[in-house]
């Protein structure tokens, strides 16, 4: 594996679109970085049955605490519904883990097809939704077992795409849980924080030998590759936080479905 100054500063690019996306989107900047990291870890030399294994674990850990940055500035900005977040977390913490297990016993042209798969129906489903409106004081209520069911859902993506679950989360608070528009992303994020961190940890757990991958790796995540996202993703997990809560929702929507559409290009693509 080569790692030097270019590489390097591809890395923080990337980590810098991927935090505002996470902060922007509530996504966790996975459908930036897993298909960046993908490029790198092949022109790197990895072994090909392991390249998209290791891109997903990698991106994970980045998304954790990217996240984490995102999820406190939406905090403090009063835009995150804890009281959906708390149902979902269980449930989407056990199916991260699930997730990476599966996807450490999965090829890697599977987990990419399904990824693929996945995102070009959470951009259709974005696009064509209508968006809840006013505030989150008269939210519908819904069973805890109705909550943990798509928390479980989400978990299992997430570990399975790398993308930290919140592009099917979205779509299910804003269908299910009749979420507005302005609370999407910052509830995703209080969500995913917690499922990125799951699945992130079974990728350390679950990936091959020490020292099989080369120096640097834990299980499928590259440390130093890891480190070098989180420098630029974490602040500006801040700025797309900030920029989400002056954005409205329609806008939100058709950008984030327009990121997806180019990723499920590149992703079908490179098959």
């Amino acid at each position: 594996m080569e790692f030097n100054l270019i590489n390097a500063l591809i890395l923080l690019a990337a980590g810098g679109v991927a935090g505002v996306a996470a902060g922007f989107a509530g996504v966790g900047g996975g459908i930036v970085l897993v298909p960046v990291l993908l490029e790198l870890l092949r022109a790197w030399g990895l072994p090909r049955e392991s390249v998209v294994q290791a891109a997903m674990g990698t991106s994970l850990a980045v998304a954790f605490v990217t996240t984490v940055s995102a999820a406190w500035r939406h905090h403090r900005q009063r835009l995150v519904l804890w009281r959906l977040v708390v149902p979902i977390v269980p449930a989407s913490m056990l199916g991260g883990w699930l997730g990476s297990e599966l996807a450490a016993r999965t090829d890697g042209r599977v987990l990419q097809a399904l990824l693929a798969a996945a995102l070009l129906y959470a951009s259709v489903r974005l696009v064509r939704q209508r968006e809840p409106g006013g505030d989150a004081t008269g939210l519908p209520i819904r069973s805890v077992w109705i909550w943990a069911a798509i928390g479980l859902g989400v978990g299992v993506f997430s570990g399975m795409s790398g993308l930290a679950g919140g592009v099917v989360l979205i779509p299910a608070l804003a269908l299910v849980g009749k979420v507005p528009g302005r609370y999407l992303a910052a509830t995703s994020a209080g969500v995913i924080l917690f499922t990125a961190l799951a699945a992130a940890v079974g990728y350390m757990r679950h990936g091959p030998a020490a020292g099989s991958l080369g120096d640097g790796f834990v299980g499928f995540t590259c440390l130093p590759a890891s480190a070098c996202l989180a420098v630029t993703s974490v602040p500006f997990a801040q700025v797309g936080a900030r920029l989400n809560k002056r954005t409205s929702g329609v806008a939100f929507r058709r950008v984030f479905a327009a990121i997806m559409v180019v990723v499920v290009a590149r992703l079908v693509a490179t098959l």
